[in-house]
C-alpha cells in the first residue's frame, strides 16, 4: 500500500504507475532505431537482397541505402553513428564491368570501389562484409588474380566478416550465418505442385555463364536423361551450348530457354525440378544460391564437391556430390533408372532447421546484435 495509508494512497500510486508505463511507452517509441546502410540496395536479378533487407528490419533495424546519392543527401551523418552499422554484399565486383561474357576493369567501377573504401575508413559505424566469393565471376588471368586480391583487402578493411558457407570461418577469419532459404521467407511467390513422373526432369536453373560449366556438362550427358536448362546467358556462350547439342544429338533429351526468368517463374521451376544440377566451378562461389532455392523442395540434387556441398551432404541426404564432371553420367543413370526410389524429399524439416526464416532471425538476431554492441536496441527474434 502507498504511504499515507488508505484509497486515496493507492488511487495515487495506480496514477502514478500509469504514468511511468505512459511515459515508457512514448520513450520507446521515439527511440531511434539503429540503422543498417547496405550496398547494394538493390539487385532486380535476385531476391537475396530484399530477404536480407527483410532480415534486418525484422531484429529491430532500419535498412537505408549505403549508396553516393544517398550519403549527399543526407546520410552521410548516419557513417559516423556508432551503433550503425554498414553492410556490404559483392563490393568486390564494383572495379569490373561485364563485357562479352567475360568481366573486365573499369576505370569507373575502380573510382567508385576506392569513394566505398574511403567511407569504410572514414566512418564511425562498424562495417560488416559477406563474402560471397573466391574471385568474380567470369574473370580470367590478371583479372582473377586482381579480383582475389580485391575480396581479401576488403576482408582486412572490415570490422566483421560473414560466410555463409561453415568451413571458410577459420581461413577468413569470419562468422558464420546461415543463407536465407527462398521458399520460406515472407513474399516468396507461390507455385503449383509438382507433377508426378515415371522418369526424373534434371534441371539447371539460373544464369547461364561459363563458370557454371554447362558445356561441360552437356559434353557428356546421357541421352537417355531428360535436361531443362533455363536462365539469361550470353550469346557466345548460347552458341556453344547449342553446337553440342546438335554435334551430340541431344535436342530430344536437352531443353534450353534462354531467357530472363521472374522470381515466380524461377519458383515454379524449381517446384518443377526433380534433380538440380549444381556443377558450379569448385574455385568460384562459397556457396550456391540456388541450391537454397532448391533444397527442402526438390528432391535430389547433385553437386560439385566444394567445400560448401560437402558440408551439406552430410547433413542432407538427398545431396550426391561428385569430384569431376566424368563422374556425371554414372550418377545421372543411377538417378535415372532407380528414380522409384527417390519418390519422398526428407529433407523439408531439417531444411527449415537449419535455413528456415526463423533460424535465420535468431542467428542474425545474435550476430548484430553483437557487432552492432546495442543489446537494448535489438529486438529479440521470436521462437518457433
Amino acid at each position: 500500500m502507498f504511504r499515507g495509508g488508505g484509497p486515496a494512497g493507492d488511487c495515487l500510486m495506480s496514477q502514478i504507475i500509469q504514468e511511468a508505463r505512459r511515459a515508457h511507452g512514448k520513450d520507446e517509441m521515439n527511440r531511434v532505431r539503429p540503422r543498417v546502410l547496405m550496398c547494394p540496395f538493390t539487385n532486380p536479378t535476385n531476391r537475396y537482397i530484399e530477404i536480407q533487407k527483410d532480415l534486418y528490419r525484422s531484429v529491430g533495424y532500419d535498412v537505408m541505402p549505403l549508396s553516393i546519392k544517398g550519403l549527399l543527401k543526407g546520410g552521410i551523418v548516419d557513417l559516423f553513428k556508432p551503433e550503425n552499422l554498414l553492410v556490404f554484399h559483392w563490393l568486390e565486383y564494383r572495379p569490373f564491368r561485364r563485357q562479352k561474357g567475360t568481366a573486365q576493369l573499369s576505370l569507373i567501377g575502380s573510382l567508385i570501389f576506392a569513394f566505398y573504401c574511403a567511407v569504410i575508413l572514414l566512418g564511425r559505424a562498424k562495417v560488416v562484409y559477406f563474402v560471397h566469393d573466391q574471385a568474380v565471376h567470369d574473370t580470367v588471368g590478371f583479372n582473377r588474380r586482381l579480383s582475389m586480391r580485391i575480396i581479401a583487402f576488403v576482408r582486412r578493411l572490415a570490422d566483421f566478416r560473414v560466410v555463409h558457407a561453415p568451413d571458410f570461418q577459420a581461413p577468413y577469419r569470419a562468422q558464420y550465418l546461415p543463407h536465407p532459404l527462398y521458399w520460406d521467407a515472407p513474399g516468396h511467390p507461390p507455385y503449383n505442385a509438382k507433377p508426378q513422373r515415371s522418369a526424373p526432369l534434371f534441371t539447371m536453373l539460373g544464369v547461364i555463364r561459363p563458370y557454371k560449366q554447362i558445356d561441360a556438362v552437356l559434353d557428356l550427358w546421357p541421352a537417355e536423361c531428360k535436361l531443362h536448362i533455363a536462365g539469361h546467358g550470353t550469346d557466345a556462350y548460347l552458341a556453344t551450348l547449342n553446337e553440342i547439342i546438335d554435334r551430340r544429338s541431344l535436342r530430344e533429351a536437352v531443353d534450353l530457354e534462354s531467357r530472363f526468368l521472374t522470381d515466380a517463374e524461377f519458383a515454379q521451376s524449381i517446384a518443377d525440378s526433380d534433380v538440380l544440377i549444381l556443377p558450379h566451378a569448385a574455385d568460384s562461389m562459397l556457396v550456391s544460391g540456388a541450391f537454397f532455392e532448391a533444397i527442402g523442395l526438390v528432391p535430389v540434387l547433385i553437386a560439385r564437391s566444394t567445400p560448401f556441398m560437402a558440408w551439406a551432404a552430410r547433413k542432407f541426404n538427398n545431396v550426391i556430390l561428385f569430384d569431376d564432371v566424368s563422374e556425371l553420367p554414372a550418377i545421372l543413370r543411377s538417378v535415372n533408372q532407380s528414380w522409384q526410389t527417390f519418390g519422398g524429399n526428407a529433407s523439408h524439416r531439417k531444411a527449415l532447421e537449419e535455413f528456415g526464416w526463423n533460424a535465420c532471425r535468431r542467428s542474425y538476431g545474435e550476430f548484430l546484435e553483437t557487432a552492432g554492441g546495442h543489446a537494448g536496441a535489438v529486438e529479440k527474434p521470436v521462437t518457433e
